[in-house]
């Protein structure tokens, strides 16, 4: 039998997505892995940074290409 997720369990999991969700310039939220920089939105397609760092090596990366 599946075990289901209480409450309290089903609600430090909806915290810890909600620590790992960054916006799209469309408004959208999108969920990103400790382990990725980046991730395509799934509304627009663009990709959506976890910060503007990231954003700047990613876009100097490609002017130089």
């Amino acid at each position: 039998m599946d075990k289901l997720l209480t409450d309290v369990e089903y609600q430090r999991m909806s915290e810890e997505y909600d620590k790992v969700k960054y916006p799209c310039k469309c408004g959208h939220r999108v969920v990103i892995p400790v382990w990725q920089d980046k991730q395509v939105c799934t509304w627009c397609g663009n990709y959506v940074f976890k910060d503007k760092k990231e954003e700047f090596k990613y876009r100097i990366k490609e002017k130089i290409k």
